[in-house]
C-alpha cells in the first residue's frame, strides 16, 4: 500500500513570487485513468483541477533512488496532461555545481515516451524523479547539498509551460546524484511503472 505524504498549506517567498502549497487526500488515489473517448477531445487541464503530492513508496533500487509524485483530479469533469512536469528544486546549487534535472526517467523507473494522459474526476497520474546514488562521493552529506523543496510546473495549455504552485516536500543529496536527477514523463495511475 503507498502512503501518501500530504502537503501542508504553506507560502514560502521565493524572489518576487509567492508559492502556495496545495493538501492531497488519500481517498483521492483511486486506480488508473481509463479514457472513455479519444484523448484529444478531452481538454487539457487547468490549475484548479489539479492537486500535486509526493507518494512515497519505490526508494532504493540497484544503486538508484526514485521519488513517485501524484497528481490528482479533484474536479467533476474529465481532462487531459501531456509531457514531462517541469521541476525546480530549492536549493539546487552548491559551490560551482548546480542540479540538473532531465527528461527521461531510467534507473528506479520505467523510462516512456510522452503520451497524452486522460485523468477522469477522482484519477490519478504520476511521474517518477530518478536519482543515481553515489555518483559523487567526495561532496559533502548534509544541508549543504539536500534538497528541501520541489516546484512542479505543468503544461496547463498547449505550447506553453507554466510553473504552478504545486510544491512538494523533499529531502535528498543532490551532491550524491552528481548533480543530475531524472524525470519520467507524466504517466496513468498512481504511481509511476516501477523498473
Amino acid at each position: 500500500m503507498t502512503r501518501l505524504r500530504l502537503l501542508r498549506p504553506v507560502v514560502r517567498l521565493i524572489g518576487v513570487g509567492v508559492l502556495t502549497a496545495t493538501c492531497l487526500s488519500a481517498s483521492s488515489s483511486a486506480v488508473g485513468a481509463a479514457a472513455p473517448r479519444a484523448a484529444s477531445a478531452v481538454p487539457t487541464c487547468a490549475y484548479s483541477q489539479l492537486e500535486v503530492a509526493v507518494a512515497w513508496g519505490p526508494g532504493d533500487a540497484g544503486g538508484h533512488y526514485g521519488i513517485p509524485f501524484i497528481i490528482a483530479n479533484i474536479s467533476p469533469t474529465a481532462c487531459s496532461l501531456l509531457g514531462y512536469p517541469a521541476l525546480s528544486v530549492n536549493p539546487s546549487t552548491y559551490k560551482s555545481h548546480s542540479l540538473k534535472v532531465i527528461d527521461g526517467g531510467g534507473g528506479v523507473f520505467v523510462a516512456s515516451a510522452p503520451r497524452r494522459v486522460v485523468l477522469l474526476p477522482g484519477r490519478d497520474a504520476s511521474f517518477g524523479l530518478n536519482i543515481g546514488e553515489g555518483a559523487n562521493q567526495g561532496d559533502p552529506n548534509g544541508a549543504a547539498c539536500t534538497a528541501k523543496y520541489v516546484d512542479v510546473g505543468l503544461t496547463l495549455r498547449p505550447g506553453i509551460s507554466l510553473t504552478q504552485n504545486y510544491e512538494t516536500i523533499v529531502d535528498f543529496n543532490y551532491c550524491h546524484s552528481g548533480f543530475e536527477v531524472y524525470v519520467t514523463a507524466i504517466e496513468p495511475g498512481p504511481l509511476p511503472k516501477i523498473a
